[in-house]
């Protein structure tokens, strides 16, 4: 298996990635963390999968991403409609006379939100359809184009901000469930601004992250407050370029990068990473190259959706986001890039964050280790992008899980310590039982002070492996 990379790798389990044997080949290849998808799939599917994912590594970190208040569609043939460009289909506000050759959505008030000549796109905008006319009880549609129609596609109601409940009865029954599989992530669809991460973070045990999903164009001017309020952004650009011209979607995407970047907190790159391997065993050039320039910009994580969960060759397609990244990380000169950030002179502990990665540089020291127990710690030190690993050394299995998504971070599970002189000789003999470290190799160390104390970063220390 290649070198660990600083990009982690988030992969979607579903029908074409769920059995023992490609799970395992998944974390051999070089997968960071697993996503479920709730849009598809039952609870069943789930809990097999994560006994599962268990049963292989149970430190192995598990995302919940929620249905949220999206619309789907509704298609009785399991086949999917085929549609011909032009030509009118109906569109069933009730879906009792669903036939192989009509559809419907799970929204109750279609008619509210229709208008003739208005757009509706589905499956991330490979389906567009014009409204030709609303009637009592349907919607008569044409299609823009050739293509298929398929089953629980999320669907888009262009230019109309659609009225939806902050949480609906389905959210939250989802994050009881994914309570009680003690999952890591939460990621919430669809966020418009912070009072959706409130609501649902007041469901949530202190010990989960939430991601917010970035696609919809109204979180792109409430950023800075959602930023503030979740845990880390995850910009899902199939929907942010359903909702948004598709030409707007990579500065969008840099803007949305930069806005987490600025703020420490960890940023996702996912949808349509590799979309033509749902179908073929190669990616197109575009696409490498569009994951380079991810890479380039230094996210934290980069996550493959229908191309592991359901695409024709998901083991390959893990692949080759892997090489890719690999490959990218290379030429990055991470030296001008933590001489290029702003740093809050005002916050101790950004100032002794930085002046640990620069000491790390002059010293060309192994690593950066970072005693943390709320993961703070880490997070500051990921901020400036080190070139060199950062390893996250906490007393507390959930942060060193949760950490795996951050850029860079190895986290380590250590016992407890009680004093500096307990967490450094841990730190020691974590380092050579783990053969990161050999005699003579330099490290600096981070960490609060008193120890355990969480969200404050106030000690640099520099050791020899003697």
């Amino acid at each position: 298996m290649m070198e660990k990379s600083k990009t982690k790798i988030i992969a979607t389990l579903g029908p074409a990635s769920s059995d023992k044997e490609m799970i395992k080949t998944f974390i051999e290849l070089g997968v960071d963390i697993f996503r479920l998808n709730f849009s598809h799939g039952d609870y069943n599917d789930y809990t097999e999968r994560i006994k599962t994912i268990r049963s292989i590594n149970d430190k192995m970190p598990i995302m919940a991403d929620l249905k949220g208040s999206e619309i789907r569609t509704i298609v009785k043939n399991i086949n999917g409609i085929v549609l011909k460009k032009d030509k009118e289909i109906e569109l069933l506000f009730n879906d009792a006379d669903l036939t192989d050759e009509n559809f419907s959505l799970n929204y109750d008030k279609i008619n509210q939100i229709s208008k003739k000549n208005n757009h509706i796109m589905a499956d991330d905008g490979t389906v567009d359809f014009i409204i030709k006319e609303v009637k009592r009880d349907r919607l008569i549609v044409a299609s823009m184009k050739d293509g298929i129609l398929k089953d629980r596609k999320g669907t888009h109601f262009i230019g109309v901000d659609v009225p939806f409940p902050i949480l609906t009865p389905a959210d939250k029954k989802d994050i009881d469930y994914a309570l009680s599989q003690n999952v890591d992530f939460i990621a919430a669809s669809m966020i418009k601004s912070e009072k959706e991460i409130y609501a649902i973070r007041g469901l949530l045990h202190d010990n989960i992250k939430l991601v917010a999903k970035i696609e919809h164009p109204q979180a792109l001017s409430n950023i800075e407050k959602i930023i503030d309020a979740s845990d880390m952004i995850l910009v899902a650009r199939g929907d942010l370029g359903v909702e948004l011209p598709i030409t707007e979607v990579p500065t969008a995407q840099k803007m949305l990068v930069s806005a987490a970047q600025r703020k420490g907190k960890p940023v996702i790159i996912a949808t349509q990473l590799l979309d033509s391997m749902m179908q073929n065993p190669r990616p197109t050039r575009a696409e490498v190259s569009d994951i380079a320039n991810a890479v380039f910009d230094k996210v934290d994580a980069l996550m493959l959706t229908g191309e592991s969960a359901a695409g024709r060759y998901p083991a390959e397609a893990v692949r080759y986001l892997c090489e890719t990244v690999h490959n990218a990380e290379k030429t990055i000169d991470y030296t001008a890039y933590k001489d290029s950030i702003v740093i809050n002179r005002e916050d101790s502990s950004e100032a002794i964050s930085y002046a640990a990665v620069d000491a790390a540089y002059s010293l060309k020291a192994k690593a950066i280790l970072c005693f943390t127990s709320s993961g703070s710690t880490a997070l500051r030190a990921a901020k400036f992008r080190p070139q060199i690993p950062i390893i996250a050394v906490t007393q507390n299995e959930d942060v060193a899980r949760q950490l795996s998504i951050v850029f860079g971070i190895i986290p380590m599970k250590t016992d407890f310590y009680s004093n500096t002189d307990e967490m450094i000789e841990n730190a020691k003999k974590l380092l050579m039982s783990g053969r990161i470290a050999k005699h003579g190799d330099t490290f600096v160390i981070t960490a609060g002070t008193p120890a355990g104390i969480a969200g404050n970063t106030n000690m640099m220390k520099i050791i020899k492996i003697e």
